[in-house]
This record gives structure tokens, sequence and C-alpha cells, in this order.
């Protein structure tokens, strides 16, 4: 038992032999003293004047340094202070004899068993002296008989002592399981303190911003780094409702009946976030839900990453992309003129000859117009993907655009040897550019016709899944090789000999300035599927 755990019972002790003192002097004139030992009132007075004193200077002087050694003089101070007053109150017949109990547990709570069964003893043999010394052998008439009362206080004095033993016992064990308890407490208390030292550095330190939230949505607690991205300080920030710090962007209500249908499930949201001194920064949200040790959730808890860098490298990126796509496209349009404007040098050389027979210029003819056609073609698509019209967002009809496109492609093909599966339902509206949407479906669904020369399958799916469009455009024809997959996008790649490589990268253009995505997944042989997926935030 260390000298913390001694010291607050020790304190309580001291108030409590106070108000003890306080009850007996206040009753003390109430009591008859015996008629044998002279001067009991003043004795009975000096032991509460000592008990009173010695308990207001434990009470202001405070914690000793060894609380230990002071409790064990107090118990034996007490053990003689108790003596005192039952010698001066009738000896056998004192009514506070009950104080040597008091003092009994307060040594087994305050030091040990043993030294508890020490003041135990040390009471009984004063407690039988005081008794010995006014009945059995009386100081007033030493050679005296026993009067009739001496058998009674006899008794009266074999049973207290045998209680003040077997409360030192009693009171001794239940010390012994107090004082465990109390260091297991400290112990505990003491982990509890490590643990939430630890959990607070660590929850300060992390480099990914944490904002928990209760049931009501209001802040209860904000990291440094939290701080630096919302630039909100967790003392302004701590109390206050959720919107009043991100704003109104981050749709709560569905995201924790998202996270409340599925439990293990994290919701992520991107948003810019605007801080109070005017700037805007990127950032992501993931939200998850924040559980008491019993699993009752108690809010949501959301972990915040500034996007900026990632940004800022996305971005050099894509300017590093734009660059090598430059040189490409200078390349390959380099290629595809180059083709053309031969065979128009080649063709005029031959008109000009004055020995070109007539048949011969007529098919000249048509290889200048041809080629001409070609090389219009190539600087049209060329100029539509890099000048872009504005998009013009309306609601359209997805559904009908692909069913036109279809029906073109089946007169378009031989009879029987296209087979076209329209998975999707009669109507299905969707806010997009209309003439640029045409465009795309025209362009995947006639590349995936071209790609199976000898007749095939093609599929294409339309369905609105929660907040995005989705559409899908499948051929069972040959298939693109893996090493080719990673760059059907790029501007003149083409896989087919007389393909310009530029209307996929349009479909690409399209799709990334609606704010979508595009995905290919495709099987040599087996065949390829292009999966288009939209949002609603154009609407």
């Amino acid at each position: 038992m260390n000298a913390l755990t001694v010291a607050g019972p020790l304190r309580g002790f001291a108030w409590a032999r106070l108000g003890v003192s306080i009850v007996l002097l206040a009753i003390a004139p109430l009591v008859t003293p015996g008629s044998v030992m002279p001067g009991e009132n003043q004795i009975l007075a000096l032991t509460l004047i000592i008990a009173l004193t010695s308990s207001s200077a434990m009470l202001l002087l405070g914690p000793p340094a060894q609380p230990r050694r002071l409790a064990w003089f107090i118990c034996l101070l007490d053990t003689a202070l108790i003596t005192a007053v039952v010698a001066a109150t009738g000896g056998a017949r004192s009514i506070f004899a009950f104080l040597y109990v008091l003092s009994v547990t307060a040594a087994c709570v305050m030091l040990s068993r043993t030294r508890g069964l020490a003041i135990a003893a040390i009471s009984s043999v004063l407690y039988t002296g005081i008794v010995m010394a006014r009945t059995v052998l009386p100081l007033s008439v030493f050679f005296d008989t026993p009067q009739e009362t001496t058998a009674l206080e006899l008794v009266t004095m074999f049973l207290n002592a045998a209680t003040l033993l077997v409360v030192a016992i009693v009171a001794g064990g239940l010390g012994e399981r107090y004082r465990a308890t109390s260091q297991e407490l400290e112990t505990r208390q003491r982990d509890l303190r490590d643990l939430q030292a630890f959990k607070d550095l660590i929850f300060q330190s992390v480099g990914t911003g944490l904002i928990a939230l209760d049931r009501a949505h209001r802040i209860t607690a904000l990291n440094r780094a939290a701080e630096e991205i919302t630039g909100v300080t967790a003392v302004q920030a701590i109390g206050h409702e959720w919107p009043a710090l991100i704003g109104a962007v981050v749709p709560l209500d569905s995201i924790e009946a998202a996270i409340d249908g599925n439990p293990r499930v994290s919701r992520r949201h991107e948003t810019t976030l605007r801080r109070p001194d005017g700037s805007s920064v990127p950032v992501r949200m993931t939200f998850s839900a924040l559980r008491s040790g019993e699993g009752e959730r108690l809010g949501l808890i959301s972990a915040c990453e500034d996007l900026s860098a990632i940004r800022e490298m996305e971005s050099r990126m894509r300017q590093a992309d734009r660059l090598a796509t430059l040189g490409r496209m200078a390349a390959n349009i380099a290629h595809e003129i180059r083709n053309p404007l031969a065979s128009l040098t080649g063709a005029i050389e031959v008109l000009t000859s004055p020995l070109t027979a007539d048949d011969a210029r007529e098919r000249l003819s048509q290889i200048v117009a041809t080629e001409s056609e070609r090389l219009n073609h190539i600087i049209k698509n060329f100029l539509e993907y890099a000048r872009p019209a504005p998009l013009s967002i309306t609601a359209f009809d997805v559904a009908a655009a692909a069913e036109e496109v279809l029906l073109l492609l089946e007169h378009r093909a031989g009879p029987g040897s296209l087979k076209v599966v329209r998975a999707f339902p009669p109507s299905v509206v969707w806010p997009v550019d209309a003439q640029q949407f045409r465009q795309v479906l025209w362009n995947l669904c006639l590349n995936a016709v071209e790609a199976m020369p000898e007749g095939g399958e093609l599929r294409v799916n339309a369905d609105v899944r929660g907040d995005r469009l989705e559409v899908s455009v499948s051929d069972n024809g040959e298939g693109i090789a893996a090493t080719d997959l990673s760059h059907v996008f790029e501007p003149f790649f083409s896989t087919k000999s007389e393909g310009t490589g530029l209307g996929l990268a349009l479909v690409h253009r399209v799709v990334q300035e609606h704010g979508g995505e595009i995905d290919v997944q495709s099987t040599p042989g087996l065949g390829t599927t292009f999966t288009l997926t939209l949002p609603s935030r154009h609407a």
C-alpha cells in the first residue's frame, strides 16, 4: 500500500476523529463520572483536547511525508486516548467502549490486518486493565471483596475483548480487499491515463485530418491536420454543427443512411472546401461509423485528405501527357497527310504530261478527288478533336439515340450477318450534349461492327444506377491486343489499316467533358466491351 493510498484514508480518519471529539465534548457534561478515581472530568477534557488538536493539525498541515508511520502513531495514540475516556466515564460501564471498535477498524483500513490485530490486542489489554482496576482490584479498598456487579462486568470485559479480536479479523480482511482493490483501481487509472495520452498522441500526430461527429452532427473532436486543412482551430469548431465547418456540400444524411445499412462500409466524398480566409482546397473525405465498446454507434468520424499536392501532380502529369501526345500527333498527322499528298503529287504530275491517255486521265482525276476527300476527312476529324464545341447540356433520351444508331448500322451491314441485342429500356432520359453523345454512340457501335468483318453480335446496354448513367457497347469480334489497350484513346492510334485513330480519342474527350469515365475490357479472339459512366452533376 503506497503513500498515496494511505494518505486518502488518513485524511478521512482525521475528519472522523475531529467529529467524534466535538460530539464527546458536547455530551461530556451529561456523563456521570465514576466516584473512585479523582479528577476524571479533567482527564476526559484533556483527552478530547488532545484528539481535537491532533486532528486539526493533520487537516491543516496536509499529507505527511511518511503517512504510514503517522497512521500507526495515531492508532496507538487513539488507543491510549480511548482508554482514558473509558476510564473517565465508568470503566466497564462506560458507553464509549465502542470507540475501541472504531480504532481497530481504522487501523485495519489504513495499515494492515496484522497491525489491526495488534491494535485490537493492545486495546483488549488496556480495557481489561481498566475493568480489573475498578472492579476486581478496586484501588480505594484494595483488600475488599468484589461487589455484586463484578461478575457481569467481567463477562462484559471478556465479550468486549472478544469483539475487538473478531472486528480486527473481519475488518482486516475487508481492509486487505480494500487495499487490493485500491491498488488495482490505481493501476487501471494509470493505464487509462497512458492509453488516453497514447490515443491523443496518435490522434494529433497522424497526417490525415480527423473530425469526429456525434449523432446530431456536432463536431466533438478535431486534430491538428484537420485544423490545417479546414483553416479552423479545434476550439472554434468543437461544439458547432458540421455545416458550419464544411458547408452543405457533403450529404451527411445519405452517408449516415448508407453506413447504417452496412456498418462495415466506408463512404468517400470529394469536394472543394472553402476556408475562412477565402482560399479553396480540394479534399477527399472518408466517413466511417464511430462506435462505443459495446458496438453502439455514437456518430461518424471523417478522415480528410488534402488533395492539393495530388491535383498539382495530376496537372503536371496531364501537361506532360499532352506534350507527349502532341509529339505523337504531329508525327501521325505528318504520316497521315503524307500518304494522300504523295498520291496527289504523283497523279498531278501524270496529269500534266501531254502523253497521258484520256482513260488514264479519268482514273487519275478520281484518285485526286478521293485523296483530297481523304485529306479533308483527316483534317476535319482533327479539328473536331482539337477544337471541341462547347457542351450544350439538355435532357436527352439516350435509349432513342441508341435505337437510331443501331437501325442505321443494321441497314448498313449485310443481311443476316449482324445480330443486334438491345439491352436497354424504351426510354432513358439523361442530361448530356445530344449531338456529341450521339457521335459517341456512333463511333463505339461502328468500331464494334468493323471489328466483326464476318458478322457477329453487337450488344448495347444502357441503365441508370443511382446518380450515374452506365452505357456499354460489346462485340464478339477480333478483340484488342493487351499491348494496345493502353493506347486506344490516343489520337491517331489505330489498329485498322483505313482508320484515322481519332474516333476513340474523340469519344474519350467527350466523356471526360461530361465529367464521366470510359473503360475498355478486351480479350483477343473473344471480343471487346466499352463501358462509359456519366454523372448527373451536369443536369
